[in-house]
């Protein structure tokens, strides 16, 4: 029996749990890290097989639950076996959870008491995605490793790669060398979300199912979409799984004019000249970009019709309008039409737009995820 190790002990007719003491080795974290990928190579580090590990963490929630294969699931952990997890790695609870987004509390399993895992056949509301074989050999690891991610896809700004969670032979990672503006794109993403919040990333949400909607439609296409898939040398069938990266770039810019009338809306100060003249600025951004004005607006006018307009703010006892503090009106709150339960959902489930990547527009209910093993489309 290992030094260390946590584990079950009978006590007459009940089990104790024995205390987990620090493993002799730890690993580094890689940011973003499915939790089934950085156990593995936790476990690895030590020389102690996969199954053995999670067993000194906790138990599994389900009869006859067994560790599955970090590539294609997931596993998931209670409180108490996020702690034992913490003595283990010989890391604070806090950085785990920062470090790894499946540990966060909205994602631990309700089950109280002892500690306890579970591991799903599918990732639950996450996409694995591979991580960037040049970072990998940066943390020191020569196994694949895998991200939890909230799309198919993902962007290594440091070395300008566009990786995804496809697993066939020759799905390596797509080289950006010849497209920076991706980079860029992924760079404004962030930070339009870390500036603004939940709003933000609904905003983004709603601008990537709006390019989705000019992909899904060839005549809708920008020309430069077209000229970035020639840049990647891309010669694949699989036009899903690139298409995200053709159109990356607009996405971002176009989420950035969504937060613009979004955060007037919500103040009330938009009105219906100021509405008109936002799509008209919006009508010339899409010519810009070679996209038919007249067709193209058609889906942002659909989701304008989801974000109608606000009365204005009522006059307070002093006389001015009532206006939101400034700590809201920088984070964009998050409002109708869309929900807190969208925040918790994968990107192409997180927009107040019915359609998604690779499907028409339609009125009716929002398109069913198709048959990846490793989740539907985003």
């Amino acid at each position: 029996m290992l030094a260390g190790r946590a584990g079950v002990v009978a006590a007459g007719r009940r089990k104790v749990w024995r205390p987990a003491q620090r493993l002799a080795r730890s690993v580094r974290f890689i940011g973003g890290e499915s939790t089934g990928s950085y156990v593995r190579r936790l476990a690895n580090a030590n020389g102690i097989p996969d199954e053995e590990l999670w067993a000194m963490f906790g138990a599994p929630l389900r009869r006859g639950g067994g560790v599955g294969d970090p590539q294609c699931s997931e596993g998931y952990l209670n409180r108490a076996a996020l702690e034992q997890l913490a003595v283990l790695s010989g890391r604070e609870v806090a950085a785990l959870q920062c470090a790894l987004p499946n540990l966060r509390t909205h994602r631990l399993l309700p089950a109280d008491g002892a500690p306890a895992w579970d591991w799903p056949w599918d990732a639950d509301g996450c996409f694995l995605v591979r991580v960037c074989e040049l970072c990998a050999r940066v943390k020191g690891t020569s196994l694949e490793a895998y991200l939890a991610a909230e799309a198919t896809w993902q962007v290594c700004a440091r070395h300008g790669r566009w990786l995804d969670n496809r697993r066939g032979p020759g799905d390596d990672a797509v080289a950006l060398s010849e497209l920076p503006e991706v980079v860029e794109a992924h760079r404004m993403r962030l930070l339009l979300e870390r500036r603004l919040g939940a709003g933000g990333r609904a905003m983004f949400a709603d601008a990537y199912a709006i390019a989705s909607c000019r992909w899904n439609v060839p005549d809708l296409n920008a020309p430069v979409w077209r000229a970035r898939r020639r840049a990647t040398g891309w010669a694949g069938d699989d036009e899903l799984r690139v298409a995200p990266l053709m159109f990356s770039p607009e996405a971002v810019g176009l989420a950035q004019a969504l937060a613009a009338r979004e955060r007037q809306r919500l103040r009330g100060t938009l009105t219906q000249a100021g509405d008109r003249a936002w799509h008209d600025r919006l009508a010339k951004l899409l010519t810009d970009w070679g996209i038919p004005a007249v067709s193209g607006m058609d889906a942002v006018g659909m989701w304008a019709g989801r974000h109608s307009l606000l009365p204005p703010p009522r006059p307070t006892r002093r006389g001015g309008a009532q206006r939101p503090t400034r700590g809201r009106y920088r984070r964009l709150p998050l409002a109708a039409p869309h929900t807190g339960q969208m925040q918790d959902a994968v990107l192409g489930d997180r927009s107040c737009l019915r359609w998604k990547l690779g499907d028409l527009i339609t009125a009716g209910p929002p398109a069913a995820p198709d048959g990846w093993c490793l989740g539907g489309r985003a």
